[in-house]
């Protein structure tokens, strides 16, 4: 796989149920139509056999017909390039030699939770390949940027600190910030708050509960915990389960 990329869930979807609520500020998705009715912001229609490129937005909205419900895969990936495009990548899966054969095996492989985790990461590397040149990524402005970016995906979230970073990438911490913010528009303090918060949205998504979040996260209680994840998400932590039951995290 290009280094560029890292695949964070997959699976096949039939009737997605919540596909407004997407929890994630640092994920990007790709969509490939198999089949169904859908509606991208309400106007745009999704075409069957193509494949559509989501950038990182919380405002994701998609909305089905619900009498032509959609059956459909999906990749989340993070990007360790700076990938902050603003609206989606349309692509005709009919017009790239490979894309079709290569969905139609996951189709028929995807049958789990399971067994599209196992398969997935392989299944992207050559999704990624086909897809060179359609997936908008710039390199950052600043090399110290992309060294930051490539030691938070890499760093064990514990550690996770501007002053750990700086330090880690052998640079002064104020330029550090600096060079951050001129590439990514907010600062590494709001980066790696966003990026606790999506791991924490995924960890009780996925069934831990918020004692054991918190302390994956480094955290020195629930209650430092809960008020961090209220400040960055306007809700309790307690509630995120419910909130975003339904969402396509299973098959």
């Amino acid at each position: 796989m290009e280094r560029s990329y890292i695949m964070q869930q997959c699976g096949r979807l039939y009737n997605p149920v919540v596909w407004a609520k997407y929890p994630f500020y640092l994920t990007n998705r790709i969509h490939f139509i198999i089949g169904g009715t859908a509606y991208y912001r309400q106007t745009k229609r999704l075409l069957k056999n193509h494949l559509y490129i989501f950038p990182l937005n919380p405002a994701f909205s998609v909305s089905q017909d619900a009498t032509d419900p959609v059956d459909h895969i999906y990749f989340d990936f993070r990007s360790y390039t700076n990938s902050f495009f603003t609206d989606i990548v349309e692509v005709d899966g009919t017009k790239i030699p490979g894309l079709i054969p290569l969905m139609q095996s996951v189709q028929d492989s995807f049958t789990s939770r399971d067994r599209a985790m196992e398969l997935g990461p392989a299944y992207f590397q050559t999704l990624v390949a086909l897809l060179k040149g359609y997936i908008p990524v710039n390199t950052y402005k600043s090399q110290v940027t992309q060294a930051a970016v490539d030691y938070i995906n890499a760093c064990d979230v514990k550690y996770l600190t501007v002053a750990n970073i700086a330090l880690n990438i052998n640079v002064n911490e104020d330029h550090f910030i600096r060079c951050f913010r001129k590439d990514m528009g907010f600062t590494p303090h709001k980066y790696i708050a966003m990026f606790k918060a999506d791991l924490a949205t995924k960890s009780i998504i996925q069934g831990a509960n918020i004692s054991e979040t918190a302390d994956a996260l480094g955290f020195s209680s629930v209650s430092s915990f809960s008020t961090f994840y209220k400040n960055e998400r306007h809700m309790a932590p307690s509630s995120v389960k419910e909130w975003y039951k339904g969402i396509s995290f299973n098959i």
